[in-house]
Order: structure tokens, then sequence, then C-alpha cells
């Protein structure tokens, strides 16, 4: 692979509460590489969405980012200003949010977005000239062109997830993180628009970040797995090696809790306890309240995320030395 396109260093972003700070991402570190797609995942509530609005610095208050660095293009997303970022939001990276309806103005035909986001970011773009490439752009994406005229509510709900897939292609975003975008779609739909993602990922080698809680659209598109738990980064792995051996005992439970038509048992398997609160969380390992295979250093020194097996980094004190 070529170098990264994103460099993220010591990220941390809290909230502030009446009762205490809650830190929603934790020091995490990532490189995103140029072409490839990388599927962030864990349970709900872990930093993994928080992560992403922070690379577009699109936090709402009370949250903040507390330190880090975030590199986007040898460019510290931190150092700019906010003109600076809303030129860079839409034309350099986009995001597909999970769900289109409330995200698309129910007031603006398919035109209007898709024409708006190409004249706001090319100024020296024609509203014909702009019409035209949407126009393009919308047939290619599966969407009869004369429907371009259409109102949000009038399109299925995987049509308006294109469109919104549309407004990130639009102007050949460097990266385009995808918020668990197959949330509102039902399952003929998903497969269907995870048919067109990968066919659009290699079409235009597109560099994804893949924000989702279920693992089978992981395996079906990613090329590395990055797991986050209680705001921390704790493995990270291509797909493969990843669902074949995982390392760390919260992703193997993760996967062992996923439906499985080739279980021979008659139950899933499931993790004990709940994640952890995070304005108060366990001190050492933050997952050592539930891990079956929990060590009494666990419980007292936090492990760093570090690579433990070529190309395979996990942060878990059963791999020291």
């Amino acid at each position: 692979m070529s170098e990264p396109v994103l460099q993220i260093h010591n990220l941390s972003v809290d909230y502030p509460t009446r009762v205490g700070v809650v830190r929603a991402v934790d020091d995490v570190d990532l490189a995103v590489e140029r072409g490839e797609v990388l599927g962030l995942v864990g349970e709900s509530g872990c930093g993994k969405s928080t992560l992403g609005m922070a690379i577009l610095r699109l936090l709402r208050p009370p949250g903040k980012i507390v330190g880090g660095e975030i590199i986007f293009n040898e460019h510290n997303l931190l150092d700019l200003g906010e003109a600076e970022m809303r030129q860079l939001r839409g034309s350099r990276i986009s995001m597909v949010f999970q769900d289109p309806m409330t995200c698309l103005n129910p007031l603006q035909r398919v035109s209007d977005h898709v024409v708006e986001t190409i004249r706001t970011h090319q100024g020296d773009v024609s509203e014909q000239e702009a019409r035209r490439q949407a126009t393009a752009l919308i047939d290619r994406l599966g969407i009869r062109s004369e429907r371009i005229d259409d109102y949000p509510h009038q399109l299925s709900g995987g049509m308006r997830q294109r469109v919104m897939i549309g407004l990130a292609l639009a102007l050949n975003a460097d990266l385009i993180i995808a918020d668990e975008p197959t949330t509102s779609l039902d399952v003929i739909v998903e497969a269907q628009f995870l048919d067109l993602l990968r066919d659009l990922q290699r079409q235009f080698n597109l560099t994804i970040i893949l924000i989702t809680h279920n693992i089978g659209v992981v395996a079906e598109l990613a090329d590395r797995v990055a797991v986050m738990y209680a705001g921390k980064l704790i493995e990270l792995a291509d797909v493969f090696p990843l669902f074949d051996d995982p390392l760390h005992p919260y992703t193997r439970g993760l996967l062992n809790s996923v439906p499985n038509i080739s279980l021979t048992e008659d139950h899933l398997q499931i993790m004990s306890g709940s994640p952890p609160d995070l304005i108060d969380p366990p001190a050492g390992c933050k997952f050592h309240p539930r891990c079956p295979r929990v060590m009494d250093r666990c419980r007292v020194d936090e492990p760093a995320l570090r690579e433990v097996r070529p190309g395979r980094w996990a942060a878990c004190w059963l791999y020291e030395g």
C-alpha cells in the first residue's frame, strides 16, 4: 500500500457532563492507507462514531478534542480554521451518515443537493454543467436520471443512501467516512448497497472508513479491521486473520456473539457484564471486569496497543513478551 492518507496520533475526545467527564475517544492512534477500506467496529457507545465526527471536526457541544493530531494529506486538521475546514469537508473528506432521511433536506430535490455540493466547492462551474455532472453521477449509481428532480421522500431507503454516496463521490474526495451506512436498510437492499459500494471502491480506488457494529458488513467490504472498546483501540489486523484468529478476548467474544448459520450449538455465546461507565472506568484494562482470561496485572495496568505478531496489533497483557 501507498502512504497513509490519514494518520491519527494520540487523539482524545471528552464530553464534560454535570457528573463528570466522559472520555469518549481515549488516546487513539490509527493510520488509513490510500485505497483501503478500514472497518471500525465495536459495541454501541464505544466511541467509533465520535472518532469519525472528530476527524471532520463536527463534534456537537459539549464534545471537544482535548489532545492529539489528525494528519490528513500531511496537514494537521486541528490547526485549520473553520473556513478552511468547510472547504475541506465534502471536497476532500466526505461523510455518509447512517440515516439519509434525516440528512437530506426534505424541501430540496436530489438535483439541488448534488448541484449545490458541486458548485459550493467548484465555484467556476455553471449550474448547467453542475446539473450535467449530477445527472451522470446519479445514473452511475443506478438511479434513473429522470428521478434527479424527485424529493427524498419519493425515493426508497436504498436510493436515498445511494444519493448520500453520490454526494460523497461528487468531488472525488480523498477519504469517505461511512457511519453505519446500512442501518436503515432491509436485508435485500443492504446486499445491493454493499455490492454497489464494493464496485465503486474498486472503480474509483476509494479510501473508506466503514464505521459499523455489523460484523457481516465488515467481512464483506473491509481490508483491515480496527476494534474499539470503551474509547480505546484494542485490536487492529487484516480482515481475514482477525476473523480466523481474533487475539483480544473482546474481539473473540464479539465474533462469537454473531449469529452463524453453521453453529452446532442451540444458543449464542454472550459476553458477561456491560460496557464500563466512562465517567468512572475501571483501573487497568477497561475490559477486565468482563474478560474470561483476566489476570492480576489486568486489574492494575492498562496495556498499550502494540504489534504482537507481524501485522497484528493488540492491547492485551496475554501477549506480553
